[in-house]
């Protein structure tokens, strides 16, 4: 697996920078989101970051060690293609970080997914190129994906996290066959996120429609 992550390390160089681009804006659309558009953006930008691993990494690279790569690679795509369509919606979910037990979730597993699990290669004694490309990793894009969708007012959806939570369910198959132990954090923070959506989910159905519409909350 290694040797794959240092070939696309290496085919995607200096990507591995730029990627960070997106994720700061949506960062920033999380502070700022007061507006439709806003959440849009949020959703596009997720989107893209799913086609991207799986075009770059799944179909480029590890398609030509493993023929899973081609399954891989396809449910990436259509996961990109689930959240744009998502986007399209009359009234998409509104994403913002305000205070509360939420947003500290939230902000946590989103700041994990964009630091901590590149930085955690280090730890399992492996440097660059053989590390797990923060934002252009499957594990690293559903941490962040798990950690946006939990900032979704009045509460999180079962919908946005869907696509993340088959990849945390999946995580003990990367770790057994591939030796990935970067995805160790994926499945208890996934049964920290289904947690957090069964607590706060009746916050859905106690808001008024114009609140929703107005994202006045």
């Amino acid at each position: 697996m290694f040797q794959l992550a240092a070939r696309y390390n290496a085919y995607i160089d200096p990507l591995q920078i730029l990627i960070y681009i997106p994720t700061l804006l949506i960062f920033v659309l999380l502070l700022r989101g007061a507006k439709q558009d806003t959440s849009r953006g949020v959703l596009l930008l997720l989107g893209a970051k799913w086609a991207v691993v799986g075009v770059l990494f799944f179909f480029t690279v590890v398609t030509d060690r493993h023929w899973i790569g081609y399954v891989c690679g396809a449910y990436f795509l259509a996961s990109g293609l689930y959240f744009t369509i998502g986007a399209t919606r009359s009234f998409p979910p509104h994403f913002k970080w305000r205070r509360g037990a939420q947003t500290w979730i939230s902000t946590i597993v989103t700041a994990y997914g964009a630091m901590l699990y590149p930085l955690s290669s280090l730890l399992f004694g492996r440097s660059y190129p053989q590390t797990t490309t923060f934002g252009l990793m499957p594990g690293s894009v559903a941490l962040i994906t798990l950690g946006v969708a939990l900032a979704a007012r009045p509460a999180p959806r079962l919908w946005l996290l869907l696509p993340a939570l088959i990849v945390a369910a999946t995580s003990p198959l990367t770790m057994w066959w591939w030796g990935v132990w970067e995805d160790l954090a994926l499945l208890p923070i996934g049964v920290v996120a289904v947690v957090a959506w069964f607590k706060w989910r009746g916050k859905l159905t106690e808001a008024p429609t114009k609140d929703t519409i107005r994202f006045d909350f």
